[in-house]
C-alpha cells in the first residue's frame, strides 16, 4: 500500500509539472528573402532560459515559467522582441530579423593574446585530419532544392502591365512572407534527387542525377538545366581552403591559412551541436571591401573540427551586382574522422538595377546523407562530371514527398502553383524570349536556332553594307546529328557567302564528334577566325572598316574529335582551302633562283592537323549538342599542334610542317589579385609565303582583346619561328579599397605585359622579296589594295608593349591603356608608323 502511494504521487507530480511546463516553437527566417536563419538565439528575456535555431531556423524552448517577452539574435541581424503569452502552455512564433551593419562597439579589448586565436591555430593544427581531402574518395545520396525569386518589388514596379496580371498571386505570398516579412515572386523551383561520387587522387567528381522536377518561367526543361540544378559539383564547398571560389571570385576563407590577416575575431559562448560541444567564434572583415565573409563558426572543443559555419559577404565587398551571399554549412563526421557537409544552404541577393526596377535571389538547399568513404571508384567511372538519368523526369508528386529530406513548407508549395501561373503570362513569355536573345544571340525555335545576330550586319569598303543570317540545329532536332550553316552577301561586291557543316555525336561519355564543312567567304590577312578564336565580339568588329588584306576564301574540311580520358582531347582534320587576295600579292615559287624564279599571286593548300589538348581537372555540362566549359582550376592547359602540308593532294601547292605549343593558365597570387599567362611558340623549317607563316594578331579595333598585341596593326610581323608571352593581372581591390575617396567605386586595378620574340629564315624572306610591285596584276579580277608589305621581327628586338588600366567603371566598362615599346618607326603592312599609345576598351559584365 505505501509503495502503491508513493507511486501515486510520484505520478500527480510527474503530471503536474508537465503541465506546468511551456513549450514555444516557432521559426527565424531572414525578412528580406525569407530564407532560414541558422544558428539565431533565442531566449525568454529576464529568464536563463534559451535555445538555438537548427540549421533551417527552427527552435523550440520548454520551461518551467515565462517572462513577459521572447527575443531573437543573430550575427548581422537586428535583435526582434516579441510579446510572450503567459496563459498559454503551447506557443509558435516565428521571427523574421532584418540586416543591418554590424556594430563593434560593445567589444572590450584585454591584455594578452585574443583567446580566439589559440583556437583557431589548434583547428589549423588539425586540419590534416578533419579535412575531408584526407580521405581518398567519398560519395553520398543528395537532394537539391534551387529556387529563384523576384524581390524587392517597388510600388511602381507593381504598376507594370506584368505585375498587374499576377497580383492576386503576389497578395498571397504577402500574407506568407509574415508580419515583417517582405513578399518575392518565385519565377522558378527545382529539386533534385542525385549521387554524388569524389576521388581526391587524381582529382576527379562527378554527379549522376537520377530525378529531377524543374519548374520555371521561360525554362525548357532538359540536360543543361537539370546538370545546373544538382548543386554538388558547384556549391560544395570547403571552408579548410584558403579560398571559396564564387562566381569567379576568389573570397578569402575564414578558417584558411590567412585567417588572421584578413579578419577580426571574437569568442562568443560554447554551445551543443548535436552532442559536440563547440566554441562559437564570431568573425568581421578587417576591411569590409575585401572578398572576405562576416558570420560566425563552430568549432568543436575536442577535435578543433568545424562543426558549423554561417558566412556572408555584403554589398560593401568588390562584388559587383550582389548585394549579398550568405552561405551555411553543417558538417557530419565519419567514422575515419573526416567532415563532410551535411546541409548547405547558398543565397545570392542580386541587386536592383535601377530604384524602379525589382532584385533577384537565388536560393540553394543541399542535403547529403547516407556517406560511404575511401572506396574510390576507377577513373573512367569519373569521365562524365555530370550525368541524367534517362528516366530523370519523375512527375509523381508521391515520389517528392517521399524523397524529399525536409518536406515543403507552405511558400514552397504557393511557389509552385504561383509559377504555373506566371509562365502562362503572354507578357511574360515575351521578356523571357528577349531575355533569351540576348544572352545566346539565338533566336530558339524547336529543332532549330537562328543567329547569331552579332554576325547579322557590317560595312567595309569591299562588300559595302553586309548582311548574314546563320543557323544551327539542336538536341530537339536530333541528339547525335548537328547541321550550321550561313549565308550572306554585300551590297558592293554581290557576292555571295555561305558555309554549310554537318556535325555526328559519336559518343558523349568520350565526346567524340565527327564532322563535314564548306565555306566560301571573305576574310582578312592576320583576322581568320582561327588566329582569333571564341572572340567573338572582337571578330565581328573586324569585318567593318576599311578591310585592308582581304582575300576570298574558298575551305573544304573533315574533322574528328575525341576525349579518351578525361582532360585529354584528341583532334584531327583534313582541310583544303584557296587563297585569292584582293591586293597586289606575288610569291616566288622557286626562290633558289631569285629574280628569275616564277612567280604566283594566288595559291591552294592542303594539309592535315593534329592536335592535343591538355586540361587536368577541367569541368564541364552539356547544353543541348554543345558542350560547356567551366573551369580548369589552376593547373595550365598545354595545346600542341602540328600541321603537315600535302603537295599535289587536293591540288596542294606546299610541302611543309608546322608545329605549334600553347600554355594557358589562370592562378591566384593570394591577397595580390588573380593573374593569367599565354605562353605560346611556333616554328615551321619550310619555305613557304608570308600568309602560311605566323601572323602575329593585332588589334586596331577600339576594343580590347586579351590575346592580341593590341598596339600592334593587322599583320604588321610575320615569322617562321616565335615566342610569345602575354601576361595579365587584376589587383581587384587590393589598392583602391584602401583609398578612402573612390573605394567606394569598387574600381580595380590591372596591368599587362606582352612580349613578342620571332624571326624569319633568310629563305623565307626570298620567298618574298621583290615581287611586290604595281605591274603584278593579282589573281583577282578584283583589285582593290595596290600594295602590302610583309614584316619580320629582328630575333635580336622583342616587341614589347605595356599596359595598365581600370576595370569596372560603372560595373561595367574596362579602360587600359597600352604603351608600344620597341619597334617605334617601323611601317605598318600599309606603310604608316602604328601608334605608340593607344587606349582600349571593352564592356563586360562580370562579379
Amino acid at each position: 500500500m505505501i509503495t502503491k502511494a508513493f507511486a501515486t504521487i510520484f505520478i500527480l507530480l510527474t503530471t503536474m509539472t508537465t503541465k506546468a511546463q511551456f513549450v514555444i516553437k516557432g521559426r527565424v527566417t531572414d525578412a528580406k528573402n525569407g530564407d532560414p536563419l541558422p544558428f539565431a538565439t533565442i531566449g525568454i528575456k529576464g529568464k536563463n532560459i534559451g535555445s538555438q535555431a537548427n540549421f533551417d531556423g527552427v527552435f523550440i524552448i520548454r520551461a518551467k515559467e515565462l517572462g513577459d517577452s521572447l527575443y531573437v539574435s543573430s550575427v548581422g541581424y537586428k535583435t526582434r522582441v516579441k510579446a510572450l503569452n503567459k496563459k498559454v502552455a503551447d506557443q509558435t512564433i516565428d521571427f523574421q530579423l532584418a540586416s543591418e551593419a554590424k556594430s563593434l562597439s560593445e567589444v572590450y579589448v584585454y591584455s594578452g593574446e585574443n583567446p580566439a586565436f589559440k583556437i583557431l591555430r589548434k583547428l589549423r593544427e588539425n586540419s590534416d585530419k578533419n579535412d575531408r581531402k584526407r580521405l581518398s574518395a567519398y560519395e553520398y545520396n543528395s537532394y537539391s532544392k534551387v529556387e529563384l525569386d523576384v524581390d524587392n518589388i517597388s510600388e511602381k514596379f507593381k504598376e507594370k502591365k506584368v505585375m498587374k496580371q499576377i497580383q492576386g498571386a503576389i497578395s498571397k505570398f504577402e500574407k506568407i512572407a509574415g508580419e515583417d516579412g517582405k513578399a518575392v515572386v518565385p519565377t522558378f523551383i527545382a529539386e533534385t534527387v542525385s549521387k554524388f561520387y569524389y576521388r581526391e587522387s587524381p582529382s576527379r567528381r562527378k554527379e549522376l542525377v537520377l530525378k529531377n522536377n524543374i519548374k520555371g518561367v521561360g525554362v525548357k526543361e532538359g540536360g543543361f538545366v537539370s546538370q545546373l540544378v544538382g548543386g554538388n559539383l558547384f556549391a560544395n564547398y570547403n571552408f579548410y581552403n584558403n579560398y571559396v571560389a564564387f562566381l569567379g571570385k576568389d573570397i578569402t576563407s575564414p578558417i584558411g591559412e590567412n585567417w588572421k590577416g584578413s579578419y577580426q575575431w571574437y569568442l562568443s559562448d560554447t554551445t551543443d551541436i548535436d552532442g559536440h560541444i563547440c566554441y562559437g567564434i564570431e568573425f568581421d572583415p578587417k576591411n569590409d571591401k575585401d572578398l572576405v565573409f562576416s558570420g560566425k563558426a563552430y568549432i568543436d572543443t575536442t577535435s578543433f573540427a568545424l562543426v558549423q559555419i554561417d558566412a556572408t559577404v555584403g554589398k560593401e565587398a568588390n562584388i559587383n551586382f550582389i548585394d549579398k551571399v550568405k552561405i551555411s554549412q553543417e558538417l557530419t563526421e565519419t567514422p575515419e574522422g573526416a567532415w563532410l557537409p551535411a546541409k548547405t544552404r547558398f543565397l545570392i541577393d542580386i541587386a536592383e538595377i535601377s530604384k524602379n526596377s525589382a532584385g533577384m535571389l537565388l536560393k540553394m538547399y543541399i542535403s547529403n546523407r547516407d556517406f560511404l568513404v575511401n572506396q574510390p571508384k576507377p577513373l573512367s567511372f569519373y569521365d562524365i562530371p555530370v550525368e541524367i538519368s534517362d528516366d530523370s523526369k519523375e512527375p509523381d508528386p508521391k515520389f517528392w514527398e517521399q524523397a524529399r529530406h525536409e518536406p515543403f513548407s507552405a511558400q514552397d508549395v504557393l511557389a509552385s502553383k504561383l509559377i504555373d501561373t506566371v509562365r502562362n503570362v503572354p507578357i511574360v513569355k515575351t521578356y523571357v524570349e528577349i531575355a533569351e536573345l540576348i544572352t545566346s544571340g539565338y533566336k530558339r525555335f524547336d529543332g532549330l536556332e537562328i543567329g547569331p545576330y552579332l554576325y547579322s550586319v557590317a560595312f567595309n569598303r569591299i562588300e559595302g553594307l553586309r548582311f548574314r543570317m546563320g543557323f544551327r540545329t539542336n538536341a530537339a532536332f536530333s541528339k547525335r546529328l548537328v547541321l550550321k550553316g550561313f549565308a550572306g552577301i554585300g551590297t558592293r561586291d554581290l557576292k555571295m557567302k555561305y558555309s554549310g557543316e554537318v556535325n555526328y555525336i559519336l559518343s558523349r561519355r568520350h565526346w567524340t564528334v565527327a564532322g563535314v564543312r564548306h565555306t566560301y567567304d571573305l576574310e582578312r590577312i592576320g583576322l581568320t577566325s582561327e588566329l582569333i578564336g571564341d572572340n567573338k565580339i572582337f571578330y565581328a568588329f573586324t569585318r567593318w572598316g576599311v578591310f585592308s588584306g582581304a582575300f576570298y576564301r574558298r575551305e573544304n574540311e573533315t574533322f574528328i574529335k575525341t576525349e579518351p580520358t578525361k582532360g585529354l582531347t584528341f583532334s584531327a582534320s583534313l582541310i583544303q582551302r584557296n587563297f585569292d587576295p584582293l591586293f597586289d600579292f606575288k610569291y616566288r615559287t622557286n626562290p633558289e633562283m631569285g629574280q628569275l624564279s616564277p612567280s604566283r599571286d594566288y595559291y591552294d593548300d592542303t594539309f592535315l592537323t593534329i592536335e592535343a589538348r591538355f586540361a587536368k581537372n577541367e569541368t564541364y555540362i552539356m547544353d543541348g549538342n554543345e558542350r560547356v566549359t567551366l573551369e580548369t582550376k589552376r593547373v595550365p592547359v598545354v595545346t600542341l599542334t602540328y600541321q603537315k602540308g600535302l603537295k599535289g593532294f587536293l591540288n596542294g601547292d606546299f610541302d611543309y610542317h608546322k608545329f605549334t605549343a600553347k600554355v594557358f593558365q589562370t592562378f591566384r597570387l593570394g591577397t595580390l589579385g588573380r593573374s593569367s599567362y599565354l605562353l605560346t611558340a611556333g616554328y615551321t623549317p619550310s619555305k613557304l609565303p608570308a600568309p602560311l607563316l605566323y601572323p602575329h594578331l593585332g588589334n586596331q579595333t577600339i576594343f580590347f582583346n586579351r590575346a592580341a598585341f593590341n598596339t600592334m596593326h593587322y599583320f604588321e610581323f610575320v615569322s617562321d619561328k616565335f615566342v610569345s608571352f602575354q601576361y595579365n593581372h587584376n589587383f581587384e581591390g587590393l589598392l583602391f579599397n584602401r583609398i578612402p575617396a573612390i573605394r567606394q567605386l569598387k574600381w580595380r586595378l590591372l596591368a599587362t605585359v606582352n612580349v613578342l620574340v620571332g624571326s624569319q629564315s633568310n629563305e623565307n624572306q626570298q620567298v618574298m622579296d621583290d615581287t611586290m610591285s604595281s605591274s603584278n596584276l593579282p589573281h583577282s579580277s578584283n583589285l582593290h589594295e595596290s600594295r602590302f608589305n610583309f614584316s619580320s621581327l629582328n630575333p635580336n628586338i622583342p616587341f614589347v608593349e605595356v599596359g595598365y588600366g581600370l576595370d569596372n567603371i560603372f560595373k561595367i566598362f574596362r579602360l587600359q591603356a597600352f604603351h608600344r615599346l620597341t619597334y617605334l618607326d617601323h611601317l605598318s603592312p600599309s606603310g604608316k608608323i602604328p601608334d605608340m599609345f593607344t587606349i582600349k576598351g571593352s564592356i563586360h559584365f562580370s562579379f
